[in-house]
């Protein structure tokens, strides 16, 4: 008899792990969205449940908004996920702005951390794959583009429009304004893509905003007009640094390594 009540207990553990099983499989499944859409449509639900206004999110960018207004962000740059203590758990999203040169940070329920997490970690490394190929051919492009500059005997003269730029840019720069230089620096290359001392200082001042692979690309774009240059290894030596720090954000976002948060949105 003891035997007999003994195997029935066994029985019955064995068959109620076997009817939980297909729910654990199917959370486990839960773990990881399996295609860019159903990415999106997890980050949306998690957004809306935390109390945000979403306005849009695709594959390389989330636009949300709370009580004071708008925010962003793009997903290559999503630095990681955090669990904080403050007389009770809250959850946040880390990522830098590197338009205000700040880091800011997403709170979101506890409950809904898990699906956006998977999502933005989905969505962030589709982006990063997306920006390197976005950036290999626009230099394709550039470098026809500089070859014929390089072998025209009389070299363009630079637009009205883009001229325009270069004052307003180089007038910021003259303020300390940086983020206004390489906005204007950007506008002017955007017309007039073959002007060499643009493309130089808008990479030194991409690295100094720590803009490493928009920084990169453009020095590359630079050397390819002036490759003779007596800057040119100097300018070689900063794309191996700005590669160098490249690794080490994407490798911090990787290891999930949360910055001082010095900014926080939330929805009121």
């Amino acid at each position: 008899m003891e035997f007999r009540n003994r195997f029935l207990t066994i029985a019955l553990v064995l068959s109620f792990g076997c009817l939980l099983l297909p729910g654990r499989v199917a959370l486990a499944r839960e773990k990881t969205p399996k295609d860019t859409a159903e990415a999106i449509q997890w980050a949306q639900e998690a957004l809306v449940k935390s109390g945000y206004r979403v306005n849009k999110v695709d594959s390389q960018f989330v636009l949300f908004g709370d009580a004071k207004g708008n925010y962003g962000i793009a997903l290559a740059r999503v630095i990681s996920t955090s669990s904080e203590y403050s007389g009770g758990y809250t959850w946040r999203v880390f990522w830098t702005d590197y338009a205000h040169d700040h880091q800011e940070a997403l709170v979101v329920v506890p409950r809904q951390m898990e699906k956006l997490k998977a999502a933005l970690d989905f969505l962030a490394a589709n982006a990063r794959e997306e920006v390197v190929a976005l950036h290999a051919q626009e230099f394709s492009q550039f470098q026809a583009k500089a070859k014929a500059w390089r072998e025209a005997a009389v070299k363009p003269t630079m637009p009205e429009e883009a001229h325009e730029h270069q004052v307003l840019a180089e007038f910021a720069f003259k303020e300390k304004d940086v983020d206004k230089a390489v906005s204007e620096y950007s506008a002017a290359l955007s017309i007039f893509p073959t002007w060499p001392e643009g493309q130089y200082n808008l990479a030194m001042l991409a690295g100094e905003k720590k803009y490493y692979a928009v920084a990169t690309l453009h020095m590359k774009e630079y050397l390819e007009l002036t490759p003779d240059s007596p800057d040119a290894q100097a300018a070689r030596d900063s794309m191996i640094i700005w590669r160098d720090k490249l690794k080490t954000v994407l490798a911090d976002s990787a290891n999930g390594a949360a910055p001082r948060l010095k900014n926080v949105s939330r929805s009121k």
